[in-house]
């Protein structure tokens, strides 16, 4: 995927895609861009398997980033699928992302703020006050003792990614 169309998209939205459909997910999105293709077309351009090819797009289809339109072969009876990718759906996803990834940040935020921690000094495992209390503040893995650590860049790191993930919501 080093190639096209797809690298001139924002490196966010490659990272949702990626997160999304995989690597070989976006191979099948370059194969879409612009165009529409069967999902046979797509398996023989991209040398992926046709199951997995069906897998991706339906990934694609449930996050409603790519429709397809049902035809019947008259002369088989089969139908075909004739996939096209809608990337305009792209901007909520994100930002349903960003807001959990806010969720979730600010619940690492409560845990720093609200513990106590200590680090073994051999193996930097970091441990809460409460562990650390029932080991006699010795490393359970290697009886080192554990030090104090103080967690206020972490803290700091925290804030300022919520902060930044907030001002990019709004």
């Amino acid at each position: 995927m080093n190639n096209g169309k797809l690298e001139s998209k924002s490196l966010e939205t490659n990272s949702v895609l990626l997160e999304t459909v995989g690597e070989e997910g976006l191979d099948v999105v370059q194969c879409l861009l612009d165009k529409e293709e069967t999902d046979e077309k797509i398996s023989e351009q991209t040398g992926l398997r046709l199951n997995t090819v069906r897998k991706i797009l339906y990934r694609l289809y449930d996050y409603r980033l790519a429709s397809y339109v049902r035809t019947k072969d008259k002369e088989i009876g089969w139908y075909t699928y004739t996939w096209k990718l809608n990337l305009t759906r792209m901007s909520e996803i994100m930002m349903v992302r960003k807001k959990h990834l806010i969720g979730e940040l600010n619940e690492m935020l409560d845990f720093e703020r609200n513990h106590v921690f200590f680090r073994c000094s051999s193996d930097a495992i970091k441990y809460s006050f409460d562990t650390a209390t029932e080991t006699g503040f010795r490393c359970p893995s290697c009886d080192s003792a554990l030090e104090y650590v103080d967690n206020q860049q972490n803290v700091t790191e925290l804030e300022k990614r919520i902060k930044k993930l907030e001002k990019e919501i709004n």
